[in-house]
């Protein structure tokens, strides 16, 4: 059977900017190279990661005992991405995830995801230790979807503009946490030590 599909000839035109990245191989090369070096570089990462884990073996024995996963994809809001996830403990009503994550022509980020059984473990912590969040630059997810990672003004605020009363709402108002840092791109070259500082400072807010 044959179809006939009939367009606006306009809606499948490129244009000039369109044909010259279509018309460039090296775009594309370009691209996977630097996907590479973010597999590489969150590798590296991964390894560390499960070093000062360690530190919370206790608290996250379950958590844990799961290898690191690194994964990626292309369409994030229509931009590649990767994630690094150790500890990556998924489950329908328990979530403790620390999850380092880079976004085409966004950013680097390091968030802590928690959500049931580990929530309620850290509450008294998280709670209780607004000052030091507030003092490590974090961002809270105030928005109502725990699997949305942007930094949008609906979705992260920073700790710094929200008073300690708002603070306790906050924490109250969804069942699952979310804090995170992220980092400029720009710093690829020092974005190992970086990732490790925000992910040694979630170990220190927890184990405090």
């Amino acid at each position: 059977m044959r179809y006939i599909c009939l367009m606006n000839d306009a809606n499948v035109r490129l244009s000039p900017e369109e044909l010259a990245l279509a018309s460039d191989a090296g775009v594309m090369l370009t691209k996977n190279n630097v996907i590479a070096k973010v597999y590489e570089l969150f590798g590296s990462i991964a390894e560390l990661q499960q070093q000062e884990i360690l530190a919370m073996e206790k608290d996250l024995e379950t958590a844990i005992e799961i290898a690191p996963k690194i994964s990626r994809g292309e369409g994030y809001l229509g931009l590649p991405y990767v994630i690094l996830d150790y500890p990556r403990y998924f489950r329908p009503h328990d979530v403790f995830a620390i999850r380092t994550m880079f976004w085409w022509g966004n950013f680097f980020s390091v968030t802590l995801h928690m959500k049931g059984n580990y929530r309620e473990h850290f509450q008294e912590k998280l709670i209780g230790n607004y000052a030091l969040v507030k003092e490590m630059g974090f961002h809270a997810c105030i928005g109502p979807d725990e699997w949305e990672h942007h930094f949008g003004d609906d979705n992260y605020l920073p700790v710094d503009m929200i008073d300690e009363d708002e603070w306790l709402v906050l924490y109250t108002a969804r069942d699952f946490t979310k804090l995170a840092l992220k980092f400029p791109i720009s710093g690829f070259n020092e974005m190992k030590q970086d990732l490790m500082v925000a992910y040694k400072n979630i170990i220190r807010l927890l184990a405090r």
